[in-house]
């Protein structure tokens, strides 16, 4: 309804003088910075749990939309021959331009629209998608206490660094189901994976446009700055002018539901 997404299924590199060349270390740094950066896209569930093999991890991807049977393909990421992680190159789409925006990083005030106008313009039974742009930094459980069940949350005040439940408990390298009962799963699986990096990793990071001092300061604050949410659009029509919201930007609608 809202837009058309491209995708692509190439690969891109950036070179650095990384040597790590283990599975565990590629799934932990290179699939989490892959991951982190691009809240425009989403890991699905498919081939994502074969065994990384000589360097490779088979992953299955597609865009983060509100429709329930959105396109997605297979692809992996895989250390490059001078060390540098080789991940998937994505096309950026509506969502990409809201992140930017949300967190200053670029405006999109023109191509993006009327937000009000947009989500009154959705029908009652259609279901959308939708980023909440904080109007400052809360906490994850005051950010559940407005909206019980987020997609992904910003960690990140100038940075669309997001963070999302996990496929599976090893599906970030480390036992995230460790955290099931946690009062803030989200930050505290975030923090876990920020405290296993280290200096050596700063290569990788840095293909990402990542820094661990930046990331070990988000893990320690523990703050969010905004959330993706899916839902009917009555639901999200009445929280947006709860004083805790900044902006609501739409990103897409499924079809109706009956």
């Amino acid at each position: 309804m809202l837009m058309t997404l491209g995708l692509t299924m190439a690969s891109s590199s950036c070179t650095t003088g990384s040597t790590l060349t283990s599975c565990e270390r590629l799934r932990l740094v290179g699939l989490n910075s892959f991951a982190v950066t691009h809240g425009d896209y989403e890991l699905k569930r498919g081939t994502f749990g074969e065994a990384c093999e000589d360097g490779t991890l088979p992953i299955h991807l597609g865009p983060r939309s509100a429709m329930s049977d959105t396109a997605q393909w297979s692809d992996e990421i895989r250390w490059g021959d001078s060390g540098e992680v080789l991940s998937p190159y994505t096309l950026p789409w509506r969502l990409t331009s809201i992140l930017g925006d949300a967190t200053g990083m670029a405006s999109a005030e023109a191509e993006l629209g009327d937000q009000k106008t947009l989500l009154e313009s959705i029908p009652s039974g259609m279901p959308v998608q939708v980023v909440v742009v904080l109007a400052k930094p809360l906490k994850e459980s005051e950010v559940r206490a407005l909206w019980s069940d987020p997609r992904t949350l910003l960690m990140a005040p100038a940075q669309p660094l997001i963070w999302e439940e996990p496929i599976s408990c090893d599906h970030r390298g480390f036992d995230t189901c460790a955290f099931d009962t946690h009062p803030e799963p989200f930050t505290a699986q975030f923090r876990k994976w920020v405290s296993l990096l280290r200096a050596d990793d700063a290569p990788i990071l840095a293909q990402f446009k990542l820094k661990l001092p930046q990331l070990q300061k988000y893990a320690s604050d523990g703050l969010v700055y905004g959330f993706t949410a899916r839902n009917l659009p009555d639901p999200i029509r009445a929280i947006v002018k709860d004083p805790r919201i900044r902006a609501v930007y739409v990103v897409d609608t499924d079809l109706p539901r009956p």
